[in-house]
């Protein structure tokens, strides 16, 4: 289990709608989340902020980015990216492709929410039933999977 990550918006958010963050839990002690990234969150009232509020000081921990770099990104993915390198955190959870493109290129690891649910699958947290019914909540949630992802995935959980 690795100590701590940070997270942009858009993968606590579809986390919490499939009310999973156990599945973040079993990997990482602590997530780090730029207080952008809660403010990103929390400037829509939606039934899923609730668990990520519930969540709050304990697992989810908010911090204050000192330096903001200047990536050609979002504000949220900008604030996580410049946390991992200010506090020297090697994870990123993150689901968007510039960030995580950009990440990579800072030697910062990425994870998304399918690795994230493989990964659970892998150390037998979750069965392959589970796995796939996740990854269909996700899709009816409105997480976007092109469909030689969407293959690729079915094809790993099914072996």
């Amino acid at each position: 289990m690795e100590k701590e990550a940070v997270a942009n918006t858009s993968s606590l958010l579809f986390l919490a709608k499939l009310k999973r963050l156990d599945l973040v839990k079993s990997i990482f002690f602590h997530i780090l989340i730029p207080k952008q990234v809660l403010e990103e969150i929390f400037s829509k009232n939606k039934p899923e902020n609730i668990v990520i509020k519930n969540e709050l000081r304990e697992f989810l921990k908010e911090i204050e980015v000192k330096q903001l770099k200047d990536f050609t990104l979002d504000k949220g993915e900008k604030a996580a990216i410049s946390l991992c390198l200010e506090k020297n955190i090697k994870t990123f959870i993150s689901d968007d492709k510039k960030a995580r493109k950009i990440a990579r290129s800072l030697e910062i690891e990425t994870l998304g929410l399918v690795g994230i649910i493989l990964h659970n699958l892998e150390i037998s947290k979750i069965t392959k039933k589970e796995a796939l019914k996740l990854i269909e909540e996700l899709i009816k949630n409105g997480y976007y999977m092109s469909s030689s992802l969407y293959t690729k995935v079915i094809q790993v959980i099914n072996t």
